[in-house]
């Protein structure tokens, strides 16, 4: 086979134009294009790091805060129940202080209705008591126990101490002309009881007093005596009143 040399330098000449049309008209816009593309691939690689860079960011704040929350919220669940554990104490503090006052306001109305009911049969007993004594005062009340009472109420008036003596006569100095010493017996009085009566006023005040005499049966026994301003009891209605009111106020 015989080489043509003419068309084998042809063959590469047409090569070599080819070669150079590729290359200037085909291979640099495709790798401009591929590198374009290979820019932007790098370019969406390298945003996509720094989103995943910012999500990591993201993720760690997060979880930061999520742990601080929950270590705020144990806080305030720890500090929520102390505080409830406080007001429960003082409310069932305040509860005993109530029911302290309640049990003593109790006791306290539970003594007074005690010592309103002893009081009650206290005075019922002394009111009993006063009465029976009165009934039996009463029967035993006679002139000679009334004769009696005068002799010691004469002898009492002999003996009244200077203080006592001293008002007696300021009192009887004070009588005025017509005024009279009153004195009320339970029985009738005798000639020798009303002289008797008579002559103990006359030492003891002073003088010789103006006497009116009369009757009073509810002084059961014994008599009583106004000397102007001064009263003079000796009888069995002004012993049981005087006992009667002592044991009211006991």
């Amino acid at each position: 086979m015989q080489m043509d040399w003419t068309t084998f330098v042809l063959e590469v000449i047409n090569f070599l134009v080819l070669a150079w049309l590729l290359q200037h008209f085909f291979y640099r816009p495709v790798l401009a294009v591929l590198d374009a593309r290979q820019a932007k691939v790098q370019a969406i690689k390298t945003e996509a790091e720094t989103i995943r860079r910012d999500a990591e960011a993201l993720r760690t704040q997060y979880e930061t805060r999520l742990a601080d929350w929950n270590a705020e919220r144990e806080r305030e669940r720890e500090t929520l129940q102390q505080e409830l554990l406080q007001e429960r104490a003082r409310r069932l503090d305040e509860l005993r202080h109530e029911l302290a006052d309640e049990e003593a306001k109790s006791r306290a109305r539970a003594d007074a209705a005690a010592a309103a009911r002893e009081a009650a049969l206290r005075r019922r007993s002394i009111a009993d008591a006063y009465g029976a004594a009165a009934a039996m005062l009463q029967r035993l009340a006679s002139p000679a126990l009334t004769a009696r009472i005068v002799q010691l109420f004469c002898e009492d008036l002999d003996a009244l101490g200077e203080v006592d003596r001293t008002s007696l006569r300021q009192a009887a100095a004070a009588l005025m002309e017509q005024e009279t010493v009153d004195i009320s017996s339970a029985c009738p009085l005798g000639e020798a009881e009303r002289s008797a009566l008579i002559e103990a006023l006359a030492r003891a005040t002073g003088r010789r007093p103006d006497v009116r005499f009369r009757e009073a049966a509810e002084l059961i026994g014994g008599l009583r005596a106004a000397v102007g301003q001064c009263r003079l009891d000796a009888s069995l209605a002004d012993e049981l009143a005087f006992f009667q009111q002592q044991g009211k106020h006991a």
